[in-house]
């Protein structure tokens, strides 16, 4: 869990109106491949296993977005394709200066790349999962974007909510 604070026994009442509140937000799933940065309050979710997603929010200007993407680098064939790292994260960072953001005003966290496939455990080479996640680092790194929270690796997928208006994000392991 990340960014999400807990309401206490005093506080059910703020609880209540926090979950009716969340409820009547849009709804976004992001499949792999998928994107969304928004000025609007939106509920995003999605699934990660070996792919990544990617949540940035702007905690000035109160907007966030996040991508999912499955593989690394796209390379040069054919069109830009957000299902690939390089792709997405630029089509996300693109989007949220387009909302008005600045990248000194980003803050960048980073979910999945588990190797969730016995047979990948073992292998001598960096697992797809892996990859994905180095893509992000060196990527926001070069933007110049704060990674502030980073949940990767490990065997299993991850369930992740984010509020775009907040950058409220929940994390969940799936299996667990």
């Amino acid at each position: 869990m990340s960014n999400w604070t807990e309401p206490g026994i005093d506080d059910q009442q703020g609880s209540a109106e926090a979950v009716k509140a969340a409820s009547e937000l849009n709804q976004m799933y992001l499949h792999p491949g998928n994107l969304c940065a928004s000025r609007e309050p939106v509920n995003l979710s999605f699934i990660v296993g070996s792919c990544v997603g990617i949540c940035i929010f702007n905690p000035r200007l109160s907007i966030g977005g996040a991508a999912h993407y499955l593989l690394p680098l796209q390379g040069d064939e054919g069109a830009p394709s957000p299902r690939y790292g390089d792709v997405a994260i630029k089509q996300l960072l693109d989007g949220m200066m387009q909302a008005g953001s600045t990248r000194k005003d980003l803050r960048a966290h980073i979910y999945g790349g588990a190797c969730v496939v016995q047979a990948f455990q073992d292998s001598k080479h960096a697992s797809i999962g892996d990859k994905n996640v180095r893509v992000a680092l060196d990527m926001l790194s070069q933007e110049k974007i704060a990674v502030v929270h980073q949940e990767t690796g490990g065997q299993k997928g991850r369930k992740i909510s984010m509020r775009t208006d907040t950058g409220e994000i929940i994390c969940s392991l799936i299996g667990s």
